[in-house]
């Protein structure tokens, strides 16, 4: 598969909106495989794969006639985002949020504090 950029990430997504959530995994995983053998095809052959396109996510998503792109608001969009990020190997947001030392007020009282080193 060629390499993921923003818009393949945004065009599997727009295919996962309409999936059910219980197969979404299913149809991401197999949407990155799609593009994967149209890679291959596309490199033993010179030519794209007649369904699955020129190896890039996007070519895959695409063949699936996804809708429109809605706005980033749009709660199923984000999470449907989510599902492809996942399966690039990203962690979620949520998994990656970390408890930070003191509230951001007590740190500027430190940072003011005349025992801080500035």
């Amino acid at each position: 598969m060629r390499r993921v950029t923003v818009g393949d990430a945004l065009a599997a997504a727009r295919v996962l909106i309409a999936v059910p959530a219980r197969r979404k995994h299913w149809v991401v995983r197999r949407l990155f495989c799609e593009a994967a053998r149209a890679e291959t095809h596309r490199l033993g052959t010179g030519r794209c794969h007649p369904i699955w396109g020129d190896g890039t996510l996007m070519a895959a998503a695409l063949k699936r006639r996804p809708p429109p792109e809605p706005p980033l608001e749009d709660p199923a969009f984000r999470a449907a985002l989510i599902v492809v990020l996942g399966q690039l190997g990203y962690p979620l947001a949520q998994d990656r949020q970390v408890g930070v030392a003191g509230s951001s007020a007590s740190r500027a009282a430190e940072i003011s504090s005349p025992h801080s080193v500035q």
